[in-house]
């Protein structure tokens, strides 16, 4: 018997209500340890009147610790009002705030206890709530408090807003949650966590991510040499990492190569990151990949080694004359120069001065290609400035300059074209891309997949041949693409769009920014940004594909090529998926934020409530008038529906504008 306990999410987003059912039903922070023990501890009556009040800004979904001074208003009223028992009051109406963050709330907290010094009482408090809409005579009048904490349902001061006839609700929410919702997991992807309290490892939670697009392609409308790739007896998900990571590998195949995009030339490299938890067999297949780009490497690996064989020749001869000519050396001749060794792939394990050596002898263009993102990780911490700014430069094509110190030679590389495929777990993107890296908009540079791999036993004998051979034969064709692109010197080929998908493109990306925005938050548009200039990219690298496989490459008089609908459509499919994994990846791994919130986070009753509310299919429009209907901001709600659709996996973004409840998805 399988005694494997599976993570169910609703029951574990609710749980915490749950538990507390008795008492409160409201987000539970353990409380810290007291550092200012001298506190007075206020009556019961006055805690339990703050409780109260607390409770109703939350179930009206009330942020008044915004701005700063609020934040640090309300730290002082609760400190004079209630000392130390006034921590999780604090923290749970700080949390209102997409701004929050446990550890610097925390601090703000022991501040203002230990510094209070009267001048802002309790009384500043019971304002700035009366300011929010909360009914104090009704909370007064309905008094003694305890009702309010043991009968959570029963609404004071939102009641105008019909929170309670909207849902028909009666007896806790987590009660209906267990009655209502199908409660059938996906497969699923591991995210180990820490607690914030201890920092030790805590118990593996399992989330459901299993959005793919492959199913959604037309297979037989993709470039030839794609539908070679494509292993159509595998998984979605397989076959959207075989996609993924050889579109990102041809796209450094595909010199002299561009598109005009916002007023710039751009190239068609772009970055990359897979996850997946280590063991699920993902690493393997990946690798094998990047032999289609091996017979380019080894064709200048041969080159490199006949180079250098003519140059011990000519070195040694030269050594000779000089030997001869004694005091006259320098009548020898000039000193051969040593031949310089250029691959197509970069190492991720190598020192910035290095890294930008290699790019440049490759003639700016090169791919970061790793299996195992410690490496880069561990090269990252050494020289993370150095790194970084060379990786942010080059992903909008933007100089780069170096002095090495071997040579001292200052090196300049104009519009660099770097591509990268890195795989990694899901632990080692905080390490990789820290808060820092937010902030400098390294993060937002990147692509992310994430993968719940295959658990089921696949026999190994299936391929009656090493799967790399295949990949290779793969690659001697794209050589040939390579070669004919490299041949055209200072003869570039454009990509354009027809003005039908210059319309369609926009009308895409124009309302999923707004979206997106409201969901995540602002921080988040940097990257909707870039992943549109990526799905420009993809078609740049589909069409380019395609006129190669009907020969108009070899064509050294045409300039310019058209993306067909086929190919656009095709890339809008796989971008739109990517924007919910890098969405997911964001809100959960890369959000600027403690240990804390990085975990998945139980639902507060807020968002419980605007769930319940939502039918199990609905629009952005459907989804603001129930927002409206249940009482609760527009900003505050599309919050809510973000950390449901990333963090609780509830709900999916189907389409553009168009949301499902995920119970209903799987039936």
């Amino acid at each position: 018997m399988n005694n494997k306990k599976v993570f169910d999410p609703l029951a574990w987003a609710s749980q915490e209500n749950n538990a507390n059912s008795e008492t409160k039903n409201e987000p539970q922070i353990v409380s810290a340890p007291v550092v200012n023990p001298t506190a007075s501890v206020p009556p019961d009556e006055e805690l339990a009147k703050a409780q109260a009040v607390c409770d109703e800004l939350i179930r009206c979904g009330a942020n008044i610790a915004e701005s700063y001074e609020d934040y640090l208003q309300l730290g002082f009223a609760l400190a004079h009002g209630l000392g130390a028992s006034g921590h999780d009051i604090y923290h749970n109406l700080c949390a209102q705030s997409a701004k929050y963050r446990q550890a610097d709330c925390e601090k703000k907290w022991q501040e203002c206890l230990s510094k209070h010094d009267g001048r802002t009482t309790i009384a500043t408090f019971y304002n700035m709530a009366k300011q929010a809409g909360v009914d104090l005579s009704a909370l007064s009048r309905s008094y003694p408090s305890a009702e309010f904490t043991s009968n959570p349902q029963k609404p004071h001061g939102c009641e105008a807003n019909g929170i309670q006839q909207q849902n028909g609700v009666t007896g806790s929410s987590q009660n209906i949650i267990k009655q209502n919702l199908n409660k059938k997991t996906t497969p699923t992807t591991d995210i180990q966590t820490k607690s914030p309290q201890s920092g030790e490892e805590t118990e593996v939670l399992r989330f459901s991510f299993s959005l793919t697009f492959s199913q959604n392609l037309d297979k037989s409308k993709l470039p030839v040499t794609l539908q070679r790739i494509v292993d159509e007896n595998d998984s979605a998900e397989e076959q959207d990492k075989q996609l993924l990571t050889s579109i990102d590998c041809l796209a450094i195949s595909q010199p002299n190569v561009y598109g005009i995009y916002g007023g710039k030339r751009v190239y068609t490299p772009f970055y990359l990151f897979i996850l997946g938890e280590a063991g699920i067999g993902h690493k393997g297949a990946i690798d094998d990949i990047r032999q289609i780009l091996m017979p380019i490497d080894e064709d200048f690996r041969k080159q490199y080694y006949a180079q250098m064989a003519e140059y011990k020749e000519e070195h040694a001869a030269w050594e000779v004359r000089k030997q001869q000519r004694g005091k006259n050396a320098e009548t020898a001749g000039q000193e051969p120069e040593e031949p310089v060794y250029r691959r197509i792939f970069i190492s991720a394990d190598s020192s910035a001065a290095a890294f930008k050596g290699d790019l440049y002898n490759f003639g700016g263009r090169g791919l970061v290609f790793s299996t195992e993102a410690d490496t880069l990780s561990q090269a990252l911490g050494q020289e993370w400035g150095q790194f970084s700014d060379a990786f942010r430069k080059a992903f909008h094509h933007e100089s780069i300059d170096s002095t090495r110190a071997k040579d001292k030679q200052h090196i300049v590389i104009d519009e660099p074209q770097l591509g990268m495929l890195i795989t990694c777990t899901p632990k080692q993107i905080p390490e990789l891309l820290s808060p820092k890296q937010n902030e400098n908009g390294t993060s937002s540079r990147n692509l992310f997949y994430c993968t719940k791999g295959n658990l089921e036993w696949r026999s190994p004998f299936k391929e009656k041949k090493p799967t790399a051979d295949r990949y290779l034969e793969i690659g001697q064709s794209i050589k040939v693409m390579y070669d004919q692109l490299a041949s055209r010197g200072n003869s570039r080929i454009q990509i354009v769009l027809t003005e039908e998908q210059e319309h369609a493109f926009d009308e895409h990306f124009r309302p999923l920014l707004p979206e997106q925005i409201g969901l995540y938050g602002e921080e988040f548009a940097a990257f909707i940004v870039r992943i549109a200039l990526v799905a420009f990219r993809i078609m740049m690298i589909l069409t380019t594909l395609r006129n190669f496989e009907h020969g108009h490459l070899a064509d050294t008089q045409q300039q310019a090529f058209a993306c067909t609908d086929d190919d656009f459509q095709t890339s809008m499919t796989i971008i739109d998926c990517l924007v919910a994994h890098t969405a997911f990846v964001y809100n959960t791994l890369l959000r600027p934020s403690d240990d804390a919130s990085q975990t998945i986070q139980p639902m507060k009753p807020r968002e419980q409530q605007l769930y319940l509310a939502l039918a199990d299919e609905f629009t952005t429009k459907e989804f603001e008038l129930t927002a409206k209907s249940v009482g609760i901001p527009l900003k505050t709600a599309q919050r809510y529906l973000g950390n449901i659709i990333s963090r609780h996996q509830l709900i999916e973004r189907t389409s553009q504008g168009h949301y499902a409840k995920r119970q209903l998805r799987q039936a």
